[in-house]
């Protein structure tokens, strides 16, 4: 019972945020919050509340430049013309009367009005994501100081924005085309520039070369002073689901989420090009829209056949297989084979994320490949998507049964208790501390707690979310030495010390 009670208390405490404070022995940094580039003071913070990362809602609407109408509980503002209402309490923010749903609802905190990270990118469709690396919630948004032509100046440099129009990788130097509003501009490409592509709907981002960059995407890019592209941020939306009702041009992902392509939209299944209508309810689809308009760019479609085809017929891919078949770290090499019509071209896409990778026939029908996870890719449950050529004949498109995930980062250590320098009044004291994990969630197992050189983690409680000590015996008065250690399924390892004090 006492144990109960004692986890009781931590789940309550572990609810509410702490304010930053500078403590003892070690400064605790709030979470920075950078808008187009430029760090803003931290006046308040976003915090981690309930697991969820939230955002000050009238902090960033004033930065955009966007209005804050509150009414009771709901919040109004105006973008173009969009009107977007947030309701404290509700999960439901409403764009146009049209519902959009968001992963937590809106608090009030001291005060102060809190959205979670999705409300800025799918009821303002700006790039928001947060960056474990760096401490600090980065927004993108094209509201922000933007002229006719996309160009911004920020921090006395110069970044243009637009959706990807063009990409020539074979002038020299090379060269991105963007669109904004009417005007268009084609920027050359240094050969040292940086490129960064970012899913916003899951919070991947992922170092990647030119050759990842999509038409259609949206973009930020960073110039030198001779108008060169030094570094750009390719950055688009996803939706990953199955189709559960279809018709009329459009179709109903199981989430519910209503897709309605364009005619530009390029649309295919197992591979080949078709038409909207060619799917149907039960395939999987892959979603790629453009976050600044919301037009759907892209859609790859799935089918599973009733049967694995038979590769010694006409040209098939047979299977894909995956090894190993657990989440990646940076560093670490999947290796991809494929068996399928001999005497081919091949070559297979991880998920929307790394595309483009080749296979080398290795022995009839068996095409084999591998690629090593760079630093900075982090992505969750990515399927292997296979392509083979066989004298001109395209194979219908492949997809593998297992699915890869990927981290880079080690997860952090959000909040713990007591607080380094804190002094309690109690012999037993209830000690935790939880996590915020990425891509791939904390592996329970890897935990460690020790008290004062003592490992004590066998007699705690753990979860992927946290870790928890309810003593059964007195402390002495003094000081308390606590360190955690933890681990992601991937293998990234993270640790924290700080030490408290009893007082009799």
């Amino acid at each position: 019972m006492r144990r109960a009670i004692a986890l009781l208390c931590v789940l309550l405490t572990a609810a509410v945020p702490k304010p930053p404070a500078h403590k003892a022995g070690k400064q605790v940094l709030p979470i920075a919050l950078v808008l187009n580039g430029t760090r803003m003071a931290v006046n308040p913070a976003p915090v981690f509340y309930r697991y969820h990362l939230l955002v000050p809602v009238r902090r960033v609407l004033g930065a955009l430049g966007l209005a804050f109408d509150k009414e009771g509980r709901i919040v109004r503002t105006y973008a173009g013309a969009k009107t977007i209402a947030l309701e404290i309490g509700s999960r439901i923010a409403r764009v146009n009367d049209q519902p959009v749903e968001l992963d937590s609802e809106p608090v009030e905190i001291k005060n102060t009005l809190y959205a979670p990270l999705r409300f800025f990118t799918d009821a303002l469709g700006a790039q928001a994501v947060f960056n474990r690396e760096t401490n600090s919630v980065e927004i993108i948004s094209t509201l922000v100081g933007r002229s006719g032509n996309g160009i911004l100046n920020v921090d006395g440099g110069v970044e243009e924005m637009g959706t990807i129009a063009a990409i020539d990788l074979n002038s020299d130097p090379m060269t991105v085309t963007l669109t904004f509003n009417a005007s268009a501009r084609t920027i050359p490409v240094l050969a040292d520039a940086s490129v960064i592509v970012q899913d916003v709907n899951t919070g991947t981002s992922n170092s990647g070369d030119l050759d990842q960059l999509h038409v259609g995407d949206y973009a930020q890019v960073s110039l030198d002073r001779r108008g060169s592209i030094k570094r750009i941020v390719d950055a688009y939306g996803s939706r990953i689901g199955s189709i559960a009702a279809a018709g009329s041009g459009q179709f109903v992902l199981q989430d519910g989420h209503v897709i309605v392509p364009s005619r530009d939209t390029g649309i295919t299944l197992n591979g080949s090009p078709v038409g909207v209508d060619a799917l149907h309810v039960g395939d999987d689809v892959m979603v790629r829209y453009n976050i600044d308009s919301s037009e759907v760019r892209q859609i790859v479609a799935t089918r599973k056949a009733a049967a694995p085809p038979d590769a010694r017929g006409s040209v098939a891919i047979a299977s894909i297989d995956v090894e190993p078949d657990r989440p990646l770290r940076a560093g670490e090499t999947v290796t991809v084979t494929m068996h399928g019509t001999p005497g081919g071209l091949a070559g297979y896409d991880i998920g929307p994320y790394i595309t483009n990778l080749t296979l080398t026939e290795s022995q009839p029908g068996t095409y084999s490949g591998s690629y090593q996870i760079r630093r900075g890719q982090n992505f969750a449950n990515a399927p292997i998507f296979g392509r083979l050529n066989v004298r001109g004949i395209d194979a219908p498109a492949a997809e593998s049964q297992t699915t890869l995930s990927v981290s880079s980062e080690a997860p952090g250590i959000s909040d713990f208790a007591p607080d380094s320098g804190a002094t309690v009044n109690n012999s037993r004291p209830s000690i935790y501390a939880t996590f915020a994990s990425g891509t791939v969630p904390v592996n329970p197992s890897s935990e460690r707690l020790e008290i004062n050189g003592h490992d004590v983690t066998s007699s705690a409680n753990r979860t992927a979310r946290f870790i928890d000590y309810a003593p059964g015996v007195d402390y002495p008065a003094g000081p308390m030495h606590v360190t955690v250690s933890v681990a992601d399924g991937a293998g990234n390892q993270t640790s924290k010390s700080w030490t408290f004090y009893i007082k009799r």
